[in-house]
């Protein structure tokens, strides 16, 4: 478990700035978590008050602290990598976040099925079965968080860390491909078998069968939407006779 403890006396604010990295890398602090206040952190390390207010400042410039006035000091981020990848997700193309997302999950289908544990299949094939019993019609940002969970318990399964990390630092790109998948009928018809071919093959440590499912899985939300067409006109309409409004429209 990470703790604080009293830096050496030199360069106090960049040593305070790494133990509280450490403390959030650990998970003691969490994203969303309110840290201690200032005068806490003080009493705690055996510095000034400035010295802790320009390690917080600096975090905070990082991304990864986010000052709230009047409330707090709070955890913005994970790692610096979050923040990069996130800032460089909102600066580009879905149509490229699409493209990675495929490149890690395929990776992550084959390590599973050559790594996975039996604790791995039993919480993907839970995580499968909560996915399957919510209507996507009925209840769309259920059937979304559910998907996007049994997804990240394929990529755990791989047993990377870094290959962990990087998929849920794309966790907002990730998410918003899945949704257009799940709003497009022509992309969502057959993903729950699909989904269950993913489970199945890296249960049986089929690594190529858990390659190709990803693939399909992240190819369909990847499918160019289908164009919405207007119905024919009704032949009265078209025909050459016919009244001023059917003349009107032409010229619209």
């Amino acid at each position: 478990m990470a703790q604080l403890s009293a830096p050496v006396r030199s360069n106090l604010s960049a040593q305070v700035a790494d133990q509280i990295v450490e403390m959030i890398w650990s998970g003691e602090w969490a994203t969303g978590t309110r840290i201690p206040a200032e005068s806490e952190l003080a009493g705690r390390l055996g510095v000034s008050r400035n010295t802790v207010r320009e390690a917080l400042r600096a975090l905070a410039h990082t991304g990864l602290l986010r000052s709230r006035p009047g409330d707090g000091t709070y955890v913005a981020a994970s790692s610096e990598l979050e923040v990069s990848l996130a800032r460089r997700a909102r600066r580009g193309d879905l149509a490229e976040a699409v493209e990675v997302r495929a490149m890690l999950e395929q990776t992550a289908a084959r390590l599973a099925a050559q790594r996975r544990d039996a604790a791995d299949v039993r919480l993907l094939r839970r995580l499968l079965a909560d996915k399957m019993a919510i209507s996507q019609a009925q209840d769309p940002e259920s059937y979304l968080r559910a998907d996007l969970e049994l997804h990240r318990a394929v990529v755990r399964s791989a047993h990377n860390s870094l290959l962990t990390d990087l998929y849920d630092h794309l966790g907002a790109a990730v998410a918003e491909s899945i949704r257009r998948s799940l709003d497009d009928p022509a992309a969502a018809a057959g993903q729950d078998e699909s989904h269950a071919g993913l489970v199945e093959a890296v249960a049986s440590g089929d690594a190529a069968a858990a390659e190709e499912a990803a693939r399909r899985i992240v190819g369909a939300s990847s499918r160019p939407r289908a164009r919405r067409t207007n119905p024919p006109q009704q032949a009265g309409r078209r025909s050459g006779s016919g009244s001023g409004s059917s003349t009107k429209r032409a010229g619209l």
